[in-house]
């Protein structure tokens, strides 16, 4: 049997794109291998977000190129980068042999390997338990620093019936937490007559999935519906993942980012009103072009306020193509790293005081795996918590199947983790005998 190695870069969207790659080949009889010295075909999907996305996917297309060497294996590259930089790189690359971007991959892999992907079934990866569910592809805003709308093309939602149906084949798989993923997830239905909350409410009603995490809200798109439904059902988890870039009102109208000042202040009182206990999550850029020092004080003086329960920093880094790759003046990079820094400083007390805050108290948790520190038996997430770019819950006591959800008691607190002791039996029992 032939077999495939993949190397999957970038988003969770990516990870979707990947895992349905790895179930094209397989549906052409293809097996899988994790080394691609040894692969008859070799799989690179790619990132181009930003310059270190880039980086990274040269550095692995020339990891490729070495495993496949003088052997007559195939190498192919899809994805963001090849989109982007496809007659460029096939220039600097001969070594390889097929270039599909995200809108042809489909019809070029099918052809290469006579088989068709399926819209819903893919080769899962990561903990079964958890599993991202992409809800629309591409990206119709016009932000003046993100190459995605250029790359990836207009928004365009999935039908409900799609979602459903692949909503249906992950519980079948076992997926105890679905993710639903898009460049704006609330934007999802604007174009196509329907809303995020008639697709929540589907997805409620079609499945007892227990846990449903929403990611990537654009501020201006969260409305009081999903609020009040997230408030209402018990089922999505009241977490909030709203990049707001900034909240200096120059920089957020030249990122050509609504709402201004106000208005982010305004939804974020909205959330905590309408879905009391919610945790926000948010990233900001800093160095974009015009950033003074004033600005950077004011952004921090906002998330002293805002009290975010997760943030995210990133340097700007300024992309072929985008409107702001020409803005002046253009801060320093290691003046836009050192500003990273201190809002990270500042973030990790917030943290920690959030964290403290939970000692003593319990929490729903689903275990994601068995612990990698030896002083712990298990590594598990609260509904506040997103895989990999969050924090984790340690527990010290226990010994639980991944994809369970208990209670746990928190008896102890770092910057952004907890460490907890898994609730009596009888009272687990108790309260999750349907879950």
């Amino acid at each position: 049997m032939q077999r495939v190695a993949l190397y999957n870069l970038g988003c969770s969207k990516n990870i979707v794109d990947g895992e349905r790659i790895l179930h094209l080949v397989k549906n052409a009889g293809y097996g899988r291998t994790d080394d691609p010295s040894r692969a008859d075909v070799i799989i690179v999907n790619t990132c181009a977000f930003i310059r270190e996305a880039k980086e990274e996917a040269i550095e692995t297309i020339l990891s490729a190129i070495q495993a496949k060497g003088d052997r007559p294996a195939r190498l192919i590259v899809c994805g963001c980068f090849s989109e982007r930089f496809r007659s460029q790189a096939a220039a600097q690359f001969p070594e390889v042999d097929l270039w599909a971007g995200v809108n042809d991959w489909e019809a070029l892999l099918g052809g290469l390997f006579g088989a068709s992907p399926d819209p819903c079934e893919r080769v899962l990866s990561g903990p079964r338990a958890t599993q991202y569910l992409k809800i629309a592809e591409g990206c119709s805003h016009r932000c003046s620093f993100c190459v995605i709308p250029a790359v990836r093309g207009p928004f365009k939602s999935r039908s409900i019936g799609s979602i459903l149906d692949e909503a249906h084949w992950l519980e079948g798989k076992g997926v105890r937490e679905l993710i639903l993923v898009a460049q704006d997830s609330s934007f999802y239905g604007r174009e196509s007559g329907t809303t995020l909350a008639a697709l929540l409410e589907r997805i409620l009603a079609a499945t007892s999935i227990p846990w449903i995490r929403l990611m990537y809200l654009h501020p201006h798109f969260v409305g009081r519906e999903v609020l009040r439904l997230i408030a209402a059902e018990r089922r999505i988890c009241p977490y909030f993942d709203i990049p707001l870039q900034h909240i200096a009102e120059p920089l957020l109208r030249s990122m050509r980012r609504l709402p201004l000042g106000k208005g982010i202040r305004e939804l974020i009182d909205r959330i905590r009103s309408l879905v009391p206990g919610a945790a926000l999550r948010s990233t900001f850029i800093l160095g974009y072009p015009g950033e003074t020092e004033a600005h950077f004080r004011e952004l921090l003086r906002f998330v002293e306020w805002a009290r975010f329960d997760k943030l995210g920093v990133f340097p700007y880094s300024p992309e072929e193509g985008t409107a702001a790759e020409k803005l002046r003046p253009r801060p320093r990079r290691s003046t836009a790293m050192r500003r990273c820094e201190v809002v990270m400083l500042l973030q990790r007390e917030i943290s920690r005081e959030i964290n403290e805050g939970r000692v003593g108290t319990e929490l729903d948790v689903i275990i994601d795996r068995v612990a990698e520190d030896s002083g712990y038996s298990l590594e598990a997430r609260t509904r506040f918590d997103a895989p990999e770019v969050d924090g984790k819950v340690l527990i010290r006591n226990g010994s639980l199947r991944p994809g369970s959800i208990v209670p746990v008691k928190i008896v102890g607190a770092s910057d952004y983790d907890l460490f907890a002791e898994v609730a009596p039996l009888r009272k687990r029992e108790t309260q999750y005998r349907r879950s």
